[in-house]
């Protein structure tokens, strides 16, 4: 006669390691992972970690806010430098013409200063009446082509002419890109 304990087979009552988290988790005795991230306790964070992360990332804001005031400095240096540069250029020119004019020619332009000079007064008392300033080039709205570009003197020109040149500059300078990336340039 065979005896039942010496049956190879399990016990029902024995169950492996898989089968009791499957039972766990039936009866509701262990909490599934990622269900419920208040009752997930992984490894703690270390505090420092933390602190220094914090930290580096205000720097590296403090560091882009400082880095955006430099540009706005340089780029406003830039622009004065370059004013100065057309005030002077201005200046010989207009002297230059000047120079070579007759003493009738001259009496017309220094009432033609005068007149322009009590405008600007005018529109600066009244606000400007016109807005004709803001199509001047370089006065803050964009040309696009086919638009009239109001210049009132040779300063005007002379921006004007610069802009003309560096987008001149930028389109050469792309189209040799563009010939070099395609291969009909080298």
């Amino acid at each position: 006669m065979t005896d039942n304990w010496d049956d190879d087979s399990d016990d029902d009552w024995d169950i492996g390691s898989e089968d009791e988290d499957e039972l766990d988790k039936r009866l509701g005795l262990t909490k599934i992972s990622g269900s419920d991230p208040k009752n997930d306790f992984e490894d703690e964070q270390d505090l420092a970690v933390a602190e220094k992360a914090a930290l580096e990332k205000a720097q590296q804001q403090n560091l882009k806010t400082k880095g955006k005031a430099l540009a706005a400095k340089r780029a406003a240096e830039q622009d004065r430098k370059e004013e100065e540069e057309l005030v002077r250029k201005t200046m010989e020119l207009e002297s230059q013409m000047e120079a070579n004019m007759s003493a009738e020619e001259r009496r017309m332009l220094a009432h033609k200063r005068v007149e322009e000079a009590d405008n600007a007064l005018t529109d600066d008392l009244f606000g400007g009446v016109d807005n004709a300033s803001s199509n001047v080039a370089g006065g803050g709205k964009v040309q696009n082509a086919g638009d009239i570009v109001k210049m009132k003197d040779l300063k005007d020109h002379l921006k004007h002419a610069r802009k003309v040149a560096q987008c001149m500059k930028v389109g050469f300078c792309i189209s040799n890109l563009v010939g070099v990336a395609i291969g009909t340039k080298e």
